[in-house]
């Protein structure tokens, strides 16, 4: 269901009048980004387009339509994960069901290390969802039923979900909480078959410093210890640097550093240069262009 989907789905999204029409229709949304991802290692390269796109109605009666975009662009290799929907004003919160985003995909969102999206792919698999990790690696769909729900500065939300041809049901649980002065923290639990993946972190903004850390402790799909931290600094309003450690043990060995330089066009538009390298990989040097709205 999902090859070649991120391509048509980008496409769709960036032919269609919604976000005029979500002007003036209460209850409407139209978020997300894409990006042109070119990469090179060890003297090979690989174009990738990347991002989210997410069109909502909230309401008694709404909808889901969007989906998680990965696609290889060299190779015609395509990761994406479509999600289709329909919602139901629950209480305070909203229940969707069909084949939702999972919550933690909805709530938790790590920064891209090193502002490489063709390595936060692979930390995803073993981190904060793994049943999308799974779809993704598979060319699976992931369906089932998701509800969230707001309480001041608290979000929060639980979700199940099954694979079209993956056996087991995998559910989360995740939350968001702003405790002003610029903090911000977020985790997530996720189970299948009595196993558990557990991410927590926080993210802190003081003017002109950003930063986070994230702890990892995953047992769904082999082992995963890992712990990611980030510092960036804003040089003006366009330009932005930040630099990224990471250490991951179990299935997986291996500690990176990277860095990262963003300059903001305004409106959304970016281009962005990163570097990583680590101990048991090769140095990745990355270059792109992207919108986030």
């Amino acid at each position: 269901m999902n090859r070649h989907f991120g391509g048509a789905l980008a496409l769709l999204f960036l032919a269609s009048p919604v976000p005029a029409l979500s002007q003036g229709l209460e209850g409407m949304s139209f978020n997300g980004g894409l990006e042109f991802e070119h990469t090179r290692r060890n003297g090979a390269s690989g174009t990738n387009l990347s991002g989210e796109l997410f069109l909502r109605y909230e309401g008694g009666l709404g909808f889901e339509l969007g989906g998680d975009i990965d696609h290889d662009l060299e190779t015609g290799t395509d990761r994406s994960v479509p999600y289709v929907a329909l919602s139901f004003g629950i209480g305070p919160g909203e229940l969707a069901v069909g084949a939702p985003q999972p919550v933690a995909d909805m709530m938790v969102k790590i920064p891209d290390f090193a502002g490489i999206r063709e390595l936060q792919w692979g930390y995803d698999q073993r981190t904060t969802s793994v049943v999308s990790g799974l779809a993704k690696a598979n060319g699976e769909q992931v369906y089932g039923a998701r509800l969230t729900a707001e309480s001041g500065a608290l979000s929060y939300g639980a979700s199940v979900h099954r694979l079209t041809d993956t056996s087991g049901l995998f559910w989360q649980m995740a939350g968001q909480y702003e405790m002003g002065s610029g903090t911000e923290i977020e985790g997530t639990v996720e189970g299948e078959d009595g196993n558990l993946a557990v991410t927590v972190g926080a993210n802190h903004q003081a003017g002109q410093f950003d930063m986070g850390l994230y702890l990892t402790s995953q047992r769904i799909i082999g082992t995963t210890e890992a712990a990611s931290a980030f510092v960036g600094y804003s040089v003006s309003d366009a330009l932005t640097v930040r630099g990224h450690v990471r250490a991951e043990g179990g299935a997986v060995d291996g500690n990176m550093i990277g860095v990262e330089a963003e300059y903001g066009f305004g409106n959304g538009a970016y281009a962005q240069f990163g570097a990583a390298d680590g101990n048991n990989t090769s140095m990745t040097l990355d270059a792109s262009i992207g919108f986030e709205f």
